[in-house]
């Protein structure tokens, strides 16, 4: 069994070669799968699970009885017995709690692979997040030198009488603003880098990329999401489930057939012996009274809720499929118009030379910022759907 599923994880982690070539930050997702302390205690868990669904026999274990009897009167002499037993349940008992011991066992390496799915996300959200703000940071820090030789040209004149305190003190306040938003994106992508090295559980890990991996177009959705279905740790945990729950209502129907023992039994007497074999019955008239009905209905309840899930998710994963197909092309429009859009260098001309005025001039700045600002949260906001629709297959 473990072989089979250590070859179902390589199959799994083969998968997204096929569908996007390889995952986004895959020598980060190394790192972390090699370091995380959340991931090594959950590999141990796992393994201790493994081998806890195997511990202990299928047989129930043998009997031995002793008896010692002494006869009234003394004359009579003494009597002592002996007998070995063990119980046997039928065949189809035991190929049931097999099955379920191998299902007990696939079950601890599919939590493992559930949270593993989890933390990787989280480690490729945490890069993203990374590059957005680092991104962020740099428009910032062009508005900043922008404000900064904005204020000097208004100090300039304002001591030489060629403007009002008012247009002064804005561009002074214009620098001030910022300068406090510049800060506060440093401060996101400080606490960011911060979360990557505890994920890492490495100090000073930086993240080898600036912008965000290339994404191109999915096929039809239905060819992507089959796939991807197969491979779904959760929906794998629910399968489990749904054959466990179908492997103990096949045993507890087996259950209902009678257990047999058989032994060895002595009898010595003080002038003779006897010896021989005995055969038991265990008939289960009253133990198993409503345990196939309990069990057909939690199979039931199981087989339900799996199918119910994966419609959810088909739906889901629908949804944010075509949302991302519509973003990735608003997105690449976006940042085509932008090109064509006033520089900062011509609006600089501009108002040197007094073809506009402050509040035109912060207006058109305003705006053309504004645009990277949103054309980097298309790209963000892309990135982050990308990462969830691939993180079944991580």
């Amino acid at each position: 069994m473990k072989k089979i599923v250590i070859i179902l994880l390589l199959i799994a982690w083969a998968l997204p070669a096929r569908l996007d070539a390889q995952p986004h930050y895959a020598q980060v997702l190394k790192d972390v799968e090699a370091n995380n302390p959340i991931l090594r205690a959950a590999r141990s868990e796992a393994e201790a699970r493994q081998t806890a669904a195997h511990v202990g026999s299928l047989l129930p274990n043998p009997q031995v009885e002793a008896a010692y009897f002494w006869g009234d009167p003394a004359a009579t002499g003494v009597r002592w017995d002996l007998g070995i037993s063990q119980s046997f349940e039928l065949p189809s008992v035991l190929v049931r709690r097999a099955r379920l011991r191998n299902l007990q066992e696939q079950a601890a390496g599919l939590d493992y692979q559930q949270l593993r799915k989890t933390v990787l996300l989280e480690t490729q959200q945490c890069c993203a997040d990374i590059i957005y703000y680092k991104a962020v940071s740099y428009v910032y820090y062009q508005r900043v030198q922008n404000a900064i030789s904005l204020s000097q040209l208004y100090q300039k004149r304002f001591e030489q009488g060629d403007c009002s305190i008012i247009d002064y003190n804005r561009a002074k306040m214009n620098l001030a603003d910022m300068q406090n938003l510049s800060v506060n994106a440093d401060l996101q992508r400080v606490h960011s880098l911060q979360h990557l090295n505890v994920l890492t559980n490495q100090e000073g890990y930086m993240l080898p990329l600036d912008t965000f991996p290339e994404i191109v177009s999915f096929p039809l959705f239905d060819e992507w999401y089959h796939p991807l279905e197969m491979n779904n740790p959760e929906l794998r945990q629910l399968e489990n489930q749904v054959e466990t729950t179908r492997q103990q209502s096949q045993l507890s129907r087996a259950q209902w057939l009678p257990t047999v023992s058989v032994g060895y039994a002595s009898e010595n007497l003080v002038t003779s012996s006897f010896r021989g074999v005995k055969i038991g019955l265990d008939i289960p008239l009253w133990s198993q009274r409503n345990a196939v009905k309990a069990a057909n209905l939690t199979h039931q309840a199981a087989l339900q809720k799996f199918e119910g899930q994966r419609v959810v998710l088909a739906d889901e994963l629908r949804c944010m499929f075509h949302r991302h197909e519509a973003l990735r092309l608003v997105t690449r429009n976006l940042e085509t118009a932008f090109e064509q859009c006033v520089s900062i260098d011509l609006l600089d001309k501009a108002l040197e030379a007094g073809e506009i005025n402050l509040e035109q001039y912060l207006q058109q700045v305003e705006y053309y910022y504004s645009i990277k600002l949103r054309i980097l949260g298309a790209k963000y906001e892309l990135e982050q759907l990308h990462l969830q629709l691939f993180s079944a297959m991580l």
